[in-house]
């Protein structure tokens, strides 16, 4: 009997914890898309600075 109840226990903060980290994941992508050129976190000049996908990073 007590095994079920720290199992109940156990699975109840599991499933608050995947739902934590699926909003998180979800709200670190949402801010992380702030327009600056990157590709694996090396920077790189863009070319063309009248395309919309070009920003100025300072």
């Amino acid at each position: 009997m007590n095994t079920i109840i720290m199992a109940r226990r156990f699975g109840i903060i599991m499933l608050f914890a995947a739902i934590f980290a699926i909003t998180f994941s979800m709200a670190v992508e949402h801010t992380g898309r702030s327009g600056a050129q990157s590709h694996f976190g090396a920077s790189f000049t863009c070319l063309q600075t009248g395309s919309p996908y070009c920003t100025t990073v300072q």
